[in-house]
């Protein structure tokens, strides 16, 4: 190459990088301050550590009650945690099952009327089970055997004497009662109607119904009285209550297993325009006639219970003031209405 060529190249080259560089430029330009180029909106974010003020729960209230007593004494595995009523797992469940609410399983002697009586800790059972060891049945709670200390024994009778508010402070209206059983009658069609469900050996035993014959039940069910009231003072709480053709759903379930419904046989049960009266309360003799509603008659071979079988039974009834049904009775009841609703195929 001569050298007139050599400078040509070397022209050549340096004219190159300088139209390199003024693009290069250009283009930097460009992106800076073209309004259109997006912005990365996490660039504004704050990253500093956010400071959360904790609150604690005042223990007087019933939510300290259920947040500092009930969740750690009584909220254990197998015991108030659903398995069975009260049921603590939650501050709305601790309420609901424990205020003007129902009891299960009640002294024989002096029965009292909830297991909390807002104003009267001596007329509520989880007082008395929290503070009195009654062997049998009624031993001291909690089960751990570890007693309440008695500054939460304090802070539960403070809350029952101040009428016991809920987790808004509010106090406790009447409550609606959920439907109550009277029992049941049973009666064979194909035998002239003989009455079966008082062939028992005893009150809650199971009765029995010959194999292959239709079964015909009837289902005492009242809505919005105590069962106790029903039984102490039966004229004012008949007075006072709603009878069994103002429930909805009104279904029955067939099972072999007592705790086990799973896979049990469902029936719709009939609602009679009008009642049949029975003096009866769980099949034994009472002085005033209740009515019965609810009814079906089913023959227990069609629906695969054989001979020598004990085939125990729940009913299901709703009233206007409860979201699900009401079951009777339920795993968590005491096992003489287990007994008491079942019978023997013979």
């Amino acid at each position: 190459m001569n050298l007139q060529h050599l400078h040509k190249f070397f022209f050549f080259i340096i004219i190159v990088l300088l139209s390199f560089t003024s693009c290069k430029d250009k283009l930097v330009e460009i992106d800076i301050e073209d309004p259109n180029v997006p912005t990365n909106p996490f660039d504004t974010v704050n990253y500093d550590p956010v400071v959360f003020l904790s609150q604690t729960l005042d223990s007087t209230t019933f939510p300290g009650i259920h947040h500092y007593i009930l969740s750690e004494s009584c909220n254990r595995p197998g015991c108030h945690d659903g398995t069975f009523e009260p049921d603590f797992r939650t501050v709305q469940s601790s309420y609901n099952t424990l205020v003007k609410h129902e009891i299960n399983k009640n002294y024989p002697v002096d029965p009292i009327p909830y297991r909390i009586t807002p104003g009267e800790p001596e007329s509520s059972m989880m007082w008395r089970r929290i503070t009195e060891h009654n062997p049998p049945n009624f031993e001291l709670m909690p089960s751990s055997g570890d007693p309440l200390p008695a500054r939460q024994l304090e802070i539960i009778e403070n809350w029952i004497l101040a009428g016991a508010p809920d987790l808004f402070g509010n106090l406790s209206d009447e409550v609606n009662l959920s439907p109550v059983s009277t029992g049941l009658v049973a009666f064979l069609p194909e035998s002239n109607d003989e009455r079966v469900d008082d062939n028992r050996n005893s009150t809650y035993k199971p009765f029995t119904a010959p194999f292959g014959e239709n079964i015909e039940l009837w289902f005492g069910v009242v809505d919005d009285v105590n069962l106790i009231d029903l039984q102490e003072d039966v004229f004012n709480a008949l007075g006072n209550l709603k009878e069994g053709n103002t429930l909805s759903y009104n279904k029955m379930m067939l099972s072999d297993n007592p705790y086990n419904f799973n896979n049990a046989v469902e029936f719709d049960l009939d609602v009679s325009p009008f009642p049949e009266f029975y003096t009866s309360f769980y099949s034994d003799p009472f002085p005033l006639q209740i009515p019965y509603y609810q009814n079906i008659t089913f023959n227990p071979a069609d629906h695969g219970f054989e001979q020598g079988d004990l085939v125990f039974m729940r009913f299901y009834v709703q009233d206007n003031d409860h979201p699900t049904p009401t079951e009777i009775p339920t795993t968590s009841s005491q096992q003489f209405l287990q007994t008491y609703f079942s019978f023997y195929i013979q």
